[in-house]
């Protein structure tokens, strides 16, 4: 390795570890360099994606449409391509009305695809597949079905007027919360943990970075 290539890895390394710092110093109070970093992760992260989406969906849906041989397999590419093209005029006012369209489309497909997973993939499989244990099962389906009781805020209309919940339902809505409670509980000790892993990797991955191109500068 000569001495530009060490050069431009130590240049590399002091940057990731002054953004790294900068990200850090949130902890002790927001600040400029804090919001630097933030801006420079968004900014680009924006870049990427664009870029991921120019040229992984973009380009092959107009490549696919130019070599389509039929008029069904162009017209299979005209409808999606539509649908995106309504997102576009979400972008001005006056045509924002036209541009729910193509994202009633998406919100809709995305909600159907994520509930029909979310039972099939995961709800289902636990109860019925993963435990040989029926208690543990059964367990399993209580805790689930509690989580969405929690969610249910329709009452019956009683002679008032008022929306009236049964009686025992507040103490299920109770069994609910504590199953969510736990749950983020559990999650967030998760992703502590995760964080202070990741936070000694990169202090390790700095130390020792740093400490051999300073060694290789110095031979």
């Amino acid at each position: 390795m000569n001495l530009l290539e060490t050069l431009g890895e130590l240049g590399g390394t002091l940057i990731g570890l002054s953004l790294t710092i900068a990200v850090l110093s949130f902890i002790i109070k927001d600040n400029p360099l804090y919001r630097l970093a933030v801006h420079v992760l968004v900014g680009v992260s924006a870049g990427f994606t664009v870029i991921v989406v120019v040229e992984k969906v973009l380009l092959p849906i107009i490549d696919s449409f130019g070599q389509a041989s039929s008029f069904i397999d162009r017209l299979t590419w005209i409808i999606p391509i539509v649908f995106g093209l309504f997102l576009f005029l979400k972008l001005l006012p006056q045509t924002a009305s036209i541009g729910n369209i193509g994202m009633g489309v998406i919100i809709g497909i995305g909600a159907s695809v994520g509930l029909v997973g979310a039972v099939a993939g995961t709800l289902i499989p636990q109860i019925v597949v993963r435990y040989d244990n029926a208690i543990l099962g059964l367990v399993v389906a209580l805790l689930a079905a509690l989580t969405l009781v929690y969610f249910f805020f329709t009452g019956k209309e009683s002679s008032t007027g008022v929306a009236k919940m049964p009686v025992w339902f507040p103490y299920i809505q109770t069994g609910g919360k504590a199953v969510i409670t736990m749950t983020l509980a559990a999650l967030f000790v998760g992703a502590l943990n995760t964080s202070l892993v990741l936070l000694i990797g990169r202090v390790g991955f700095y130390l020792t970075s740093i400490g051999e191109l300073v060694g290789a500068l110095v031979q």
